[in-house]
């Protein structure tokens, strides 16, 4: 049976660390062998994986950088095709795993795959409604660049070894890695029937956080010029806002996220440009 190196990086992500690597060693079809890249977690998270038998790389948070650990991780890694599940990113079905590597077969000249993240059933209804719209049947139209998500997905190595992850940037690392395969030649595949439950609540403040990052690294990437007031703010609000209105789950509290959303990222656009 074919095996496959699958990193799993964590940082207090209990109880679904549990679960993750309970699935992931109940996978049909390829056999998991997990790396745990642990962040100094101080809620049983390594323990659970001291006790699932998995090798565990133990990286200082105040050392942390997404693509400085995600090189680490393809340094300490064989496999031809390494997947990456985040500790809270659990497979829903038996073959998960096999059906998100399983275009690597199939497509020539594929680089990445990425599964789809349905949102926990107990999930925000504006996370509910992001996650309908970014991980639906069919991949989401962006206004510009394209969607990716690293915390379910997987690479070829020979990609990654021409090509690196970019050690600088603290926000969608991701989405840069694959932007500039894309540039390349490479494709990119979203498979929608490889299913890891994964989302979250964040607060207004980390909302605003979040796109903030995202934002400024998205003006890096893509060497993008002032933000558009209407383009960068106003239009993203109301698309959020609208499809909340359509899932029937618009509200005051909604309506204050989709803000503090579109508000981050404008930021961000913004403080990219000054620098």
């Amino acid at each position: 049976m074919k095996h496959i190196d699958v990193v799993v990086r964590c940082r207090n992500e209990m109880p679904h660390t549990t679960r993750t690597l309970e699935a992931l060693a109940n996978q049909r079809g390829v056999v998991a062998r997990v790396l745990f890249i642990d962040c100094a977690s101080t809620d049983g998270s390594r323990e659970a994986a001291v006790e699932a038998g998995v090798s565990i790389v133990d990286f200082p948070p105040e050392r942390y950088r997404p693509g400085l650990v995600l090189n680490l991780a393809m340094r300490d890694t064989w496999s031809d095709v390494v997947a990456f599940v985040n500790a809270d990113a659990v497979p829903l079905d038996r073959d998960a795993l096999a059906r998100l590597i399983a275009p690597f077969a199939d497509v020539s000249g594929l680089a990445a795959t990425y599964a789809s993240q349905p949102a926990r059933p107990d999930a925000a209804p504006w996370t509910q409604v992001d996650h309908a719209h970014a991980f639906g049947a069919e991949v989401p139209r962006l206004q510009r660049g394209h969607f990716f998500s690293m915390a379910a997905s997987a690479i070829r190595r020979d990609v990654w070894q021409a090509t690196p992850f970019d050690e600088a940037l603290r926000y969608s690392e991701d989405v840069d890695w694959t932007h500039r395969v894309q540039q390349q030649g490479w494709k990119v595949r979203y498979v929608a029937d490889a299913r890891f439950e994964h989302s979250h609540d964040y607060t207004l403040k980390q909302q605003f956080k979040r796109r903030r990052g995202e934002g400024d690294a998205e003006t890096r990437i893509r060497g993008l010029g002032a933000p558009s007031l209407w383009n960068d703010l106003v239009r993203p609000f109301g698309g959020a806002v609208l499809r909340d209105a359509r899932a029937l789950q618009l509200g005051l509290e909604g309506v204050a996220m989709r803000a503090s959303q579109a508000l981050g990222f404008y930021a961000g656009r913004r403080a990219g440009v000054a620098q």
